[in-house]
Parts: C-alpha cells; sequence; structure tokens
C-alpha cells in the first residue's frame, strides 16, 4: 500500500511539475467544458512531448560521446574481470599447494598411527600368547 501511495505522490508531482511548466497546456486546460476534455488535452500534450523526449533521448544515446564513454566502461570491466579471473586461479593454486601438504601430513601421521598401533598389537599379542603357555604349563 506504501508503494501504491509513493507511485500516486510521484505521478502528481510530477504532473503538477508539467502543467507548472507548460503556459500552453494551462491555457487549454483553463478554457477546456470538462474534465473529459482537459484529460484528453493533457493526454495530447503528452504523447507530443513523449515523442519529442523519446527523439532526444535517442540522439544522446547515439551521441559520439555517449558511445566513447559505454566503450571506456566495456574495457574497465573486461580488466576488472580479468582481474578477478587471476586473483581466483591464484587462490585456487594456494588452496590446492595447501590441502595438497595437508593431506601429506595427514598420510604421514596415519602411517606413524598405525605402526605404533601394530607395535604395540604385537607385543600385546605376545605377552597374551606368553600367559597362554604359562598358564597351559600350569595346568598340565
Amino acid at each position: 500500500m506504501k508503494k501504491l501511495s509513493l507511485l500516486l505522490g510521484t505521478l502528481g508531482g510530477a504532473t503538477a511539475g508539467y502543467l507548472f511548466s507548460n503556459k500552453k497546456l494551462r491555457d487549454e486546460i483553463a478554457d477546456a467544458k470538462d474534465g473529459e476534455e482537459a484529460a484528453r488535452l493533457l493526454g495530447a500534450h503528452l504523447q507530443k512531448d513523449g515523442k519529442k523526449l523519446a527523439k532526444q533521448i535517442q540522439e544522446f544515446i547515439a551521441s559520439e560521446e555517449v558511445q566513447k564513454n559505454v566503450t571506456k566502461a566495456k574495457k574497465f570491466a573486461e580488466k576488472k574481470v580479468s582481474e578477478a579471473k587471476k586473483e581466483l586461479t591464484a587462490s585456487k593454486a594456494n588452496i590446492t599447494k595447501s590441502a595438497t601438504k595437508a593431506i601429506k601430513k595427514g598420510q604421514t601421521k596415519a602411517k606413524k598411527t598405525v605402526k605404533k598401533t601394530t607395535a604395540k598389537a604385537k607385543k600385546s599379542a605376545a605377552k597374551t600368547a606368553k600367559r597362554v603357555k604359562s598358564n597351559v604349563r600350569k595346568l598340565s
């Protein structure tokens, strides 16, 4: 609802500004017989002035100065995209390098842990076997 009231306020302000700046339109609307004729007059003026405005905008966009600025903007955007790609590539390389180092460290730690665990298991198995043999001798 707020958007609608804002839109209507903006349109009302724009219409009032248009009426204040166009003396010929004010005079024609003052001589209008009824509201319908006034609306028709306003519509005709808006259409005529809208065509002029559209033509001026097209000429402005097609102007050499605007086209130069568009070309500059395109070059600037391409440069920034290129820089961003280079930064991403460098970041990717750094991340890959870090990940590789972390994996190698993890592999080394895992190998050491496996060795220690295997050695402990062998010792434990040897002790258990020794106990079993001594218990078997006692029982026999």
